[in-house]
């Protein structure tokens, strides 16, 4: 299913559907070996995905300050599958988008996602674009602008600036 997110058009499918998962890579062309992002519908959800023993301080200020919002969160997961990340690492997202918010809790709180394009090319704006792609459903309207900043709780990495500037996240990023 492709969805209209407050950063770009996503692709979703229900995490534990090995094979959903994997026709998001066949839709993209992506390589197995990059991960998939989980959108959850509130911090709940995301903390059932989650194991993030030291680092939970600094992963609730985080998600406080950017959360709903365009910020992946890179943490340990807890039995996450093996088609959704190889090393059972999670990016975790809660998107600023309360349609699909609610759709994921009607989902059971969580789905995987990433963003519906051709791998390394820009991610799709509109319905319109989204409806060039084998996905079952498109539900309509257009994406709100820049792809999601990715920080690695892990290592206090900034991996993509996107939606977020790198000056806002580094502050979370540090020991507290």
């Amino acid at each position: 299913m492709a969805f209209p997110t407050d950063t770009v058009f996503g692709v979703l499918a229900r995490l534990e559907d090995e094979a959903a998962c994997r026709r998001i890579y066949e839709v993209k062309g992506r390589p197995e070996e990059k991960p998939l992002q989980v959108l959850v519908a509130d911090l709940e959800s995301a903390l059932k995905l989650a194991q993030l023993g030291p680092l939970e301080g600094r992963f609730l200020r985080l998600v406080e300050a950017f959360w709903p919002g365009g910020l992946t969160v890179v943490v340990p997961g807890r039995d996450i599958p093996s088609w959704i990340s190889k090393d059972g690492s999670v990016g975790l997202r809660m998107p600023a988008h309360e349609v699909l918010r609610e759709l994921l809790r009607r989902v059971g709180g969580y789905a995987a996602a990433t963003s519906l394009n051709r791998s390394g090319e820009p991610p799709v704006r509109t319905a319109e674009e989204a409806r060039a792609f084998a996905v079952d459903y498109v539900f309509p309207g257009e994406a709100g602008g820049l792809a999601s900043s990715v920080v690695d709780l892990r290592t206090g990495e900034v991996l993509r600036e996107g939606a977020i500037p790198k000056e806002a996240l580094l502050p979370y990023l540090r020991d507290a």
